[in-house]
């Protein structure tokens, strides 16, 4: 199965990389757009992101603070192109992001991570997916929402 990380800003990259990592010890195919493609004067979708975004059977957000407008672009090219979508935002930005992602969208909250938890969980498993691939995602899926509680709890300290 191959994975699509669309990350905020250049903050939740190293989340990004942390579960690329992961995701192929499971044996997923994960993908992060380079760190370049989130700087503010990068206004577009690289055009290897866009292959590798065509490419894949998920989409995941992580975006803890700032949405970039590739990272937007990103998100809405997968929505359009029907593809099953994720994203896991911080409780301050959920709220810019529910109007236009409803469903697939989980707010992290660190102060309730076991409900946190029990919305990613449900939403992978709407995923239509192999049994396989449903147990990678929801590993990779777990494994995002504690690494990016403890980039908040981190970054409020």
């Amino acid at each position: 199965m191959k994975v699509f990380i669309s990350y905020g800003s250049a903050l939740d990259q190293v989340t990004a990389l942390r579960l690329q990592a992961l995701g192929a010890v499971h044996g997923l195919t994960v993908y992060v757009p380079p760190a370049y493609t989130r700087e503010p004067s990068f206004m577009a979708v690289d055009p290897d992101s866009a292959q590798k975004l065509a490419a894949t059977d998920t989409v995941l957000g992580i975006i803890t603070g700032e949405v970039t407008s590739t990272c937007d672009q990103e998100l809405m090219i997968g929505q359009s192109q029907k593809k099953p979508l994720i994203v896991m935002a911080g409780v301050a930005v959920a709220r810019l992001l529910q109007s236009r992602f409803g469903q697939n969208l989980v707010v992290i909250d660190p102060a309730n991570p076991a409900e946190t938890e029990s919305a990613v969980v449900t939403r992978l498993k709407s995923l239509n997916a192999s049994r396989q691939a449903e147990n990678a995602l929801l590993v990779v899926g777990t494994l995002a929402l504690g690494l990016v509680i403890a980039g908040l709890v981190l970054s409020q300290d």
